[in-house]
């Protein structure tokens, strides 16, 4: 019976990343081309049975973590192990694995999905539950994940050619910015029912609260490591 069980869950697991093989790049595609359909899809699909959810593409954070998992196998096969691992002194002792690091970017990254959530709550002045975070959040990993890909390139690119390779990064970074902030403002200004102007300054008061959270803790961090 237990071998059976086994052979059973080796099924499930089987299926489930083959499933991502598929199901992945069609989630990447959408959520670069339809973000805000991807985040109102996230929005309806949160009210279905648990095992009805998502049933065309990833789960958000699975996804976010997807993503951040594939950045960080470029940065190992093209830069090799991160300076950070090597780290003994401080907090940069906590991050001593891939793993630990891989985690430690998941918890970076969602900064930007958990801090858009709050703006959103507070200005619609709902109470801040664990159902009405939920909503905001998984639409916000879908807008997430796109970014976090193109942070961790823009950041590789200087490893193929240090000068040309800063100023390919630097413009990926801006596109980078330009495209989550736009998609951001929209959002915004269509569930608030605002002016994009006033969803522009929504976007950027929380993409700057993140910020400055993510600068904060990669700069303990980093400090730690010297």
């Amino acid at each position: 019976m237990d071998f059976m069980k086994i052979i059973e869950s080796l099924d499930e697991a089987l299926y489930t990343v083959m499933g991502w093989l598929v199901f992945y790049p069609l989630t990447l595609w959408r959520a670069l081309v339809r973000p805000l359909a991807m985040m109102a899809y996230a929005d309806r699909e949160v009210s279905d049975a648990p095992d009805e959810q998502y049933d065309d593409a990833i789960r958000p954070p699975l996804f976010l973590f997807l993503t951040l998992l594939i950045s960080h196998g470029l940065e190992a096969l093209i830069a090799g192990r991160n300076p950070l691992l090597t780290g003994t002194r401080g907090l940069a002792a906590l991050v001593d694995s891939d793993l630990a690091l891989l985690a430690l970017r998941l918890v970076l990254f969602s900064l930007f999905a958990l801090m858009m959530s709050l703006f959103m709550l507070r200005r619609q002045g709902l109470k801040l539950t664990h159902s009405n975070l939920r909503r905001p959040f998984y639409g916000q990993c879908f807008t997430t994940a796109p970014l976090a890909l193109m942070v961790g390139v823009a950041t590789l690119l200087p490893t193929f050619h240090p000068s040309h390779g800063r100023t390919a990064g630097a413009v990926v970074m801006l596109c980078a910015a330009l495209w989550y902030l736009g998609v951001q403002t929209v959002w915004f200004s269509t569930r608030l029912r605002i002016g994009r102007f006033a969803g522009f300054r929504q976007a950027v008061a929380a993409v700057m609260t993140a910020t400055i959270l993510f600068t904060a803790i990669a700069l303990m961090l980093g400090l730690s490591a010297q």
